[in-house]
Order: structure tokens, then sequence, then C-alpha cells
């Protein structure tokens, strides 16, 4: 899977190109195809260029979107138009401050789950129609409605985390070079 390749390719790179402190991977047309057939499996139109490496575990590629690698997935940042089409969960608003804050998000919390939400897929939360954070459901909708405790969606990305801080970062050098 071009994914685990990716991983280990970042792991193992003698040579970065620094770019304003930010460890900028160009890849190779080959990696592109298959990160966009990878991303177009997962239901995306994209065509990566570049990543920006954050950790071992965790990446932004850079290309005709921002989209984020981590925990062996890609997800759309959550500024790209992408992240509307995903399946949703609303929440009330007392769990807006803790989900901005990193939390996973808790099923007494929840007030609404879009039809198309699946066990392992990709979701995006919402208050009142604010994406607040992109996440993992734990569970599809049928079996998150019988639940009245626990947890439900892992929150993976949110505004404020290391990918929005590495994306702001990386377009701010961008704007400083104009």
């Amino acid at each position: 899977m071009i994914l685990n390749f990716i991983y280990r390719k970042c792991l193992f790179i003698k040579k970065f190109n620094f770019f304003q402190g930010l460890k900028i991977l160009y890849i190779s047309k080959k990696e592109a195809k298959e990160l966009s057939k990878e991303a177009k499996d997962m239901g995306f139109d994209f065509e990566p260029e570049k990543i920006i490496v954050i950790d071992n575990a965790s990446k932004v590629l850079i290309g005709n979107g921002i989209f984020i690698l981590t925990d062996n997935r890609i997800l759309p940042f959550i500024a790209d138009k992408r992240a509307e089409l995903l399946p949703e969960i609303s929440v009330d608003q007392g769990a807006v401050k803790h989900i901005i804050n990193g939390a996973s998000i808790m099923r007494p919390g929840v007030i609404k789950i879009g039809d198309d939400v699946k066990k392992d897929g990709i979701v995006k939360v919402t208050n009142e129609g604010r994406i607040l954070c992109l996440g993992i459901s734990l569970y599809d909708k049928g079996d998150m409605e019988k639940l009245d405790k626990g947890v439900v969606v892992k929150n993976v990305h949110r505004k404020g985390d290391k990918f929005w801080d590495a994306v702001s970062e990386y377009i701010a050098s961008i704007k400083q070079k104009r």
C-alpha cells in the first residue's frame, strides 16, 4: 500500500528540502500517481506534489488541494472544500469547546448522525453547520444511535492542531517569499 511506503520513505530519507524550517519532500510522478489512486479509492480527486513532514506518523500532502496523512489514512485538510463532502455528525453547543481543544466526540453530545456514517469512515463533526473537526467514526449510524454514552468519533484533525500549524507556516513562508 502506497501509504505505508510514504511512511517508510519519510522515516529513512536523508535529504529533505527545508523551507522556512519545514521539511518538504517532493514526490515522484510514480508516487503521486499511486497516492492519487489511493485518494480516489477513498472518494477524493487529488494530485499530490509535495509532502510536509511533521513527524514520523504525520504528514501534509500538498497538490491540487491539501490533505493530511495520519493513522495510515488520507483525510482532507479541514479548510479544504472536500471536507464539506464527508458524512456529518452534529454535536450540541456543550461539546464544542472540548472538541476544538482536541477531545474525542462522546455520544451524549451528538444530536444528529448522517445516514452515510460508517464504522472506520472519515466524518466531519459540526455544530450549527460549522466544521469543528474531522475524525474516524468508531460505529456506523445504527450502532451509534443505540448508545447512550462513550466515545463515538476519534478526533483526528481540527483547526489549531499540528497539521493546521504546518499548513499555516507553509502558506506564510510562500507569501513571504513573494
